[in-house]
């Protein structure tokens, strides 16, 4: 018995006709192309001799208006928005892979910041780029002794000295 190849391909219609409708019948939130989900942008983040670096990949942002980027303590967090400011409708699309909508990202970083940390931030060919300075932590610390006068010999100078004195000798 031979096949029918004009059935095949009807077969195969239909099946792409049930795909459609499958797809069609999604809940909008659960669309991946809707611009109500979160999306996670790419990230690197690596250590210098005196900062860290965080670089992440939001192109297609305007970095004054849709990104926000704070630090508390040891915490960085980059929230932000991606519109999509192409006029097709979804519909139209044959793939859809790019990410629209907010996004929101948080780091821990070691607890070896500086104390009057300034960090620095450029964005440029799609790349944000953020730089927190280091602690010095291996950098000497000069002490300086200050000089007083002498105390006179076995003239405590002050009751709680005295108890001390006391303690000891006997």
């Amino acid at each position: 018995m031979k096949s029918n190849p004009n059935r095949l391909i009807d077969h195969f219609f239909q099946m792409q006709k049930e795909i459609d409708r499958l797809f069609d019948d999604l809940e909008p939130s659960q669309n991946l192309t809707t611009e109500t989900t979160h999306w996670r942008p790419p990230m690197d983040i690596y250590e210098t001799v005196d900062s860290f670096v965080v670089k992440i990949e939001i192109a297609g942002i305007e970095p004054g208006e849709d990104v926000k980027i704070q630090l508390n303590r040891n915490v960085l967090t980059l929230k932000g928005y991606r519109q999509d400011r192409t006029a097709l409708k979804k519909e139209h699309y044959h793939q859809a892979e790019l990410n629209y909508g907010p996004f929101e990202r948080s780091i821990v970083l070691p607890n070896i910041l500086a104390d009057d940390v300034e960090p620095a931030a450029n964005y440029a060919n799609g790349f944000l780029e953020i730089h927190i300075p280091k602690a010095q932590v291996n950098k000497p610390k000069d002490i300086i002794v200050q000089a007083k006068q002498e105390l006179a010999a076995g003239v405590p100078d002050n009751p709680e000295r005295k108890e001390l004195d006391d303690g000891l000798e006997g």
